[in-house]
Formats: structure tokens, sequence, C-alpha cells
């Protein structure tokens, strides 16, 4: 039979020829179905994760918008609070002020007085209005804490900030160029600080030591003053420490902030309540929506794309058989090498144009020429 074949004339080729490119073209529509199939696959994903977004971004949407209109009416009842309870805290220190006026109303009469007194006393015995200042007593007649504290400062000023000051003076502005500065800078100092001594001394002996008696009573009297000012600022700390608020007529603000803490309240369990609900009930009713309306489409592609398997499926069930089909009625006898359509062509030409009439001759010619 071999030899038979191997005299065939053209047409066995063409039969050949006609079977092997029947292959190929199987093989061309199973590429085509799998770049469909790998297409389609890549469209699915795409659209599945575009219903997913889709999904996310609406309950997300929907979730912001329900908690923002909550949390606004959140925000809005701490504002109404914040402003009730500065309002309430603004009445509270007035009526603490009117308390503290009102506790200390008679310390406050007998300061005055004793004010009067010691402006009277000073007046009847000739007194310098400045004598009765709490700069005079630091200076010339030290007793608290406050004015030791006031005479260490003016010590230090006149010792070492005058001098300092005068020097600076003398240096770059009286003197400066000449060439004695250094001893009248000295100088200079020297009798800024005899001149400061003077007048206190002046002042010691003539209005100290003159008026002393004046002087001890106004202390006596500014003892007191100081006294009843330091009694009114502990009846003020006192006030300020109690925190009984019910003497302040503050009812009506306080319940005004236990409605508003109230509401509160009862906003965030109707936020925690509709978040629940949204949870539970409409993120999936959101998610039918979407699904309702996107999924036909993803479902077409899904069923396109069995359809396609199965095409796929069957082109390769017949590629299979018709390789082997092929391989054993030509393998065989033309060889694998020669079971190729351009192979196959190539035997073609040569018989038709003359040069082999058989297939042996062709394949034959064809190697020689190889």
């Amino acid at each position: 039979m071999q030899n038979s074949v191997f005299n065939e004339n053209v047409d066995y080729l063409y039969q050949v020829q006609t079977d092997l490119e029947a292959v190929e073209q199987l093989k061309k529509e199973l590429t085509e179905y799998k770049n469909q199939e790998k297409n389609l696959k890549k469209a699915i994903a795409t659209e599945e994760k575009s219903i997913q977004d889709e999904i996310t971004q609406t309950i997300r949407k929907r979730k912001n918008a329900i908690e923002k209109a909550y949390d606004d009416q959140i925000e809005a009842n701490k504002t109404k609070s914040r402003k009730m309870k500065t309002k309430r805290d603004k009445v509270k220190s007035q009526r603490m002020d009117e308390r503290v006026s009102e506790e200390t109303a008679d310390l406050a009469e007998e300061n005055r007085q004793l004010q009067v007194e010691m402006k009277t006393l000073f007046k009847a015995n000739h007194v310098p209005a400045f004598c009765r200042s709490d700069f005079f007593y630091a200076l010339f007649m030290t007793k608290r804490f406050l004015e030791i504290l006031v005479l260490f400062v003016a010590l230090v000023v006149t010792y070492v900030g005058v001098p300092a000051l005068m020097y600076y003076l003398s240096v770059n502005v009286f003197f400066k160029g000449n060439a004695k500065v250094t001893f009248l800078c000295t100088l200079t100092v020297s009798l800024t600080l005899f001149v400061l001594g003077l007048i206190y001394v002046l002042i010691l002996n003539g209005i100290k030591v003159k008026h002393f008696d004046t002087l001890r009573q106004g202390r006596t009297i500014k003892d007191k003053i100081a006294a009843n000012k330091r009694q009114m600022r502990a009846i003020r700390n006192t006030i300020s420490k109690d925190k009984d608020d019910s003497q302040y007529g503050l009812d009506k603000y306080d319940d005004k902030l236990a409605e508003l803490e109230e509401e509160l309240k009862d906003i965030s369990h109707e936020k925690q309540d509709a978040m629940t609900v949204f949870e539970n009930e409409t993120k999936q009713v959101l998610t039918d929506e979407v699904n309702d309306r996107r999924l036909a489409k993803l479902e077409k592609m899904k069923e396109d794309i069995e359809i396609l398997e199965d095409n796929i499926s069957v082109l390769e069930e017949d590629i299979k058989a018709s390789t082997i089909a092929v391989a054993n009625n030509y393998g065989a006898i033309l060889g694998k090498d020669f079971c190729t359509p351009a192979k196959v062509a190539d035997l073609i030409s040569l018989m038709e144009d003359g040069t082999a009439d058989t297939v042996s001759e062709a394949i034959a010619a064809y190697k020689g020429a190889s």
C-alpha cells in the first residue's frame, strides 16, 4: 500500500493538504476561542470588582450620610449645652460676687471709714498726703513681708541700678571723650548716692521723727485695713470653694442642661439603633439593589464563558481526533516532517511544475533540493 501511495499523483497531496489545513483551521479556531475565553475572564473579573466596589461605595456613602445626620444633631446639642453652661457660669459668677460683696460689706465699710479716719488724722496733724502710701511705710516704717520686699527692691535700685545708670550716662553722654572721665564718673555716682541718702535722711528727720505718733497711728490703721482685706480674701476663697449652688438660683439653667443631656442620650441611642438597623437590614437592601441592576450582565458573561468552554472542549476533541487521523493516514507514509501544510504545498508545487510525477518523486526532488 505504501508503494501505491508513493505512486499517487498530485490529487493525493491535495487531499493531504486539505486534511492538514482543516486541522490547522481547527487550531486557529481553538486559539481564537481561548483568547475570547481569556478576555471574557478578565471582563468578568473586572465586572465583579466593579460591582463589589459600587456596593462598598454605596454602603459607605449611605452609612456616612446617616452618621453625619445624627452627628450634626449631637454637635448642635453640645453647642447649646456649652452656651447654656457659659451663661450659667456667668450668672453664678455674678451672684457669687454679689454674695461676696454682701458678706464683706461690713469689712469694706470699716476699711472705708479707716481710710477716712487716716486721711483726717494726717490732715489734722499736717502730715503730707504721700505719707499715707504703702510705699512710704515700706521705706520708713517697714513691718510686713511685702513691705520688706519693696524695701529690698528699693535698696537694689538705689545702690546698684542708679549708680550703674549714672556711670553709663557719664561715660557715654556727660563726659564722653573727657580725659578725666573715670574721676568724673566716680564723682557723679558719689554725688548721686549722697543726694539720695540726703533726701532719705531729710524725710526721715523732717517727717517720720516729727510726726512719729501720727505715723504710728497710721500704721495701726493700715494693719487693721490689711487684716480686714485678709479676712475679705478668706471669705471670697470660702465662697469660691463652696460647691452648693442652690443659693444662686440656677435651677432653670440646671434644668435646661439636664434636658439637653437627656436629649443627647436619646440622640445617641437613636444613632446606635439606626446603625444597628443599617448593619442588619439596610446594608443587605443596598447590596441587593446593586446586584439586581448589574448581576444580569455578569450572569450573561458567565453563560458566554461556559459556552466558550464547551466549544473549546469540543474543538480540542476534534483536533485530537483529526491529529490522530492525520498521523495514522499520512504520518507513517509521508513521515512526520512532511505532514505540514507548508511542505505539502512545496511537494504540490514540484508536481505541478513537472519536476515530479509521483509523490515519491516529489519527496526525492524536495530532499535533493534541500
